[in-house]
């Protein structure tokens, strides 16, 4: 069976794992670039009013770190948008627009704090956890501790050991070539052809950034837990790694081999709730609380009817701090768990459970029958409708929004639908599948969606391993079209359709959106344009792009398997195939509008 990208980005949810370099500066790569001129905008210019049309946003957990980055979706409502101003424009890798650290294999999670004035960043590098202090000169390193993978025939290679791959593989996809870059991968001493793979089941797969910089972590079937020598001190060293493997009692593979694509059962979703509790879910559809300090099991819950999850799970201040949200193959959840670690499924006390369309199985491209999103938030000002979305599991998904508190009295029921569900719209790309595996980006009214979901079974690759097809996407193989934005209108409660564009794909990369400067942004390709990569910003209302960045073929900036963010700054900062970047967009050359829409 061959593993899609769509699949493998939610197999990591939140943002998986990785990096490692063996040294302890930063790395200034090289991009490919020609330097053509670019146009006349002043860089003032590209900014928008950082004031204005700032809708209301989520509560910051108490139990996390104060930091604008301290989860995989931004946020405990998962909305996948900040208040940071990424600036619009058009712009073109040069060689010093750019910083790297390259990993060692494959990594995802990513974390910053500030600490004393300094800007403390941190870097899982798929079996070592890097801190390291951010300066206008790169990253000093600090400290690094890890664990022992215990991976057959693997050798940590050097930053410039990892920079060379990326050289070569470049070289190969301009190629075209998939089977010698199969080899290529193949013959790595970092055993590259399974990198994705080897982080599923050695390294970090779900992760948080906990008070005090705390790093907390799952993997299959054990958590992981690093904290600070001291935390006031930002450089003060990090204590060993605290491990412990969860109960197997816990797990039900035949149930998550029934009803998924994977043989055997995982955590598959980690968060920490309002009232101060660590939640993991797994597979076969268990939510499991513990004491984030010493992993102790709490309590366990397993959902009736053989239902399993394929996502992670939205945590709020509601109900005093008690509420969760999980999406199961079926139904959408409130449950409340307690200080004490009990869940609550009592509808009395705000629980509750509403079901959907859970659609059929599809036998390539996704984990499960029903929805892949993580569920997301929206509604934090009084204004606004309190509402947590989804897509569901119809062929065409459909996007749906749930009133998470009480429903009011002026709610119009949906014809067939559960009472809580608010409004359904059905996404049309063009084409029998619309479907993903991810989350609804969303921020005030708007709700934007992607389509990861290919219209038939891709050819076979030449051998086994995502992260081939992570770097084969976009160049020879054309990635899945479709991307939408809705806004839900509280006036007449219902969907509006704000614009579909079916000319764009993105890769397996989580998207963000940027409210100051009103625009979402992906990791795609134009349709018919195979390898021209770009970082692509879509303005809120039009669907016009009104940002992007060109980077070709070179894989240091294909962001497959990870989650686009920024640094305060507004400079697009995230982990990709091979390390930690940060695009400095002042520092680029300018160039026209790549859309076709403003070609025309």
């Amino acid at each position: 069976m061959f593993w899609t990208v769509s699949v493998f980005e939610r197999v990591f949810g939140c943002l998986l794992v990785s990096f490692l370099f063996t040294f302890s500066v930063s790395v200034v790569a090289q991009a490919a670039g020609d330097g053509s001129a670019g146009n006349t905008v002043a860089w003032s210019e590209s900014r928008l009013d950082t004031n204005s049309n700032l809708f209301g946003q989520p509560s910051r957990n108490p139990h996390l770190a104060d930091s604008y980055n301290n989860q995989g979706h931004w946020n405990d409502a998962a909305t996948d948008s900040t208040l940071i101003a990424v600036p619009r424009g058009h712009f073109k890798l040069t060689p010093d627009s750019f910083d790297i650290l390259p990993n060692e294999t494959l990594g995802i999670p990513f974390y910053a704090s500030e600490v004393q004035g300094a800007d403390v960043r941190y870097f899982w590098t798929g079996f070592q956890l890097v801190k390291l202090h951010k300066t206008k000169g790169g990253y000093r390193e600090i400290h690094r501790v890890g664990i022992n993978a215990e991976l057959d025939n693997y050798r940590t290679v050097s930053a410039d050991e990892r920079l060379r791959q990326a050289q070569d593989i470049e070289l190969l996809l301009a190629r075209g070539d998939e089977s010698a870059l199969a080899r290529y991968l193949t013959d790595q001493p970092n055993r590259l052809i399974s990198a994705v793979e080897d982080q599923v089941s050695k390294g970090v797969l779900y992760s948080l950034f906990a008070k005090d910089d705390v790093f907390i972590a799952a993997n299959a079937r054990g958590l992981l837990r690093i904290e600070q020598e001291d935390p006031d001190d930002p450089n003060s060293f990090m204590k060993p790694p605290y491990q412990v493997r969860l109960p197997d009692t816990l797990f039900d593979d035949h149930r998550a081999a029934l009803h998924t694509f994977f043989p055997t059962d995982t955590v598959f979703g980690l968060g920490m709730s309002f009232s101060g509790v660590l939640v993991i879910n797994t597979v076969s559809g268990r939510l499991i609380s513990l004491n984030p300090n010493t992993f102790e099991v709490l309590d366990s819950l397993l959902l009736d009817n053989d239902e399993v999850i394929s996502n992670s799970f939205a945590t709020s201040p509601e109900l005093g701090g008690r509420a969760i949200y999980v999406a199961s193959n079926k139904a959408m959840y409130r449950f409340l768990v307690n200080a004490d670690g009990k869940f609550i499924d009592d509808p009395s006390q705000g629980a509750w459970r509403a079901t959907y369309a859970a659609g059929r199985r599809l036998p390539y491209g996704k984990i499960s029958d029903g929805t892949g999103a993580t569920p997301t938030l929206m509604g934090f000002d009084q204004e606004e409708d309190e509402l947590v979305v989804i897509t569901d599991g119809s062929d065409r998904m459909r996007l749906m929004a749930f009133w998470r508190n009480e429903i009011p009295e002026t709610a119009v029921p949906v014809q067939g639908e559960h009472t809580r569900v608010a409004g359904i719209y059905d996404v049309d790309f063009g084409w029998p599948i619309a479907q993903s595996e991810q989350s609804v980006v969303t921020a005030g009214p708007y709700a934007f969606v992607v389509s990861s979901v290919p219209q038939s079974q891709a050819e076979p690759l030449p051998a086994r391993g995502a992260y081939l097809r992570g770097l084969l996407m976009g160049v020879t193989r054309e990635p899945v079209m479709g991307l939408a934005m809705y806004r839900w209108e509280p006036e007449s409660q219902a969907w509006k359709e704000q614009w579909v564009r079916s000319d764009v794909g993105s890769l397996a990369t989580v998207p963000m959106l940027s409210i100051p400067t009103r625009q979402v942004i992906i990791n795609g390709y134009f349709k018919n344009r195979l390898g021209e990569a770009y970082h692509l910003g879509f303005d809120l209302d039009s669907g016009d792009v009104v940002m992007s960045i060109a980077t070709g073929l070179n894989p240091l900036f294909n962001g497959t398997f990870t989650g686009l963010k920024c640094d305060p700054d507004g400079n697009l900062w995230y982990s990709m195939m091979f390390g930690l970047v940060t695009l400095h967009t002042d520092q680029m050359t300018r160039v026209a509008n790549p859309d076709p829409r403003a070609l025309r």
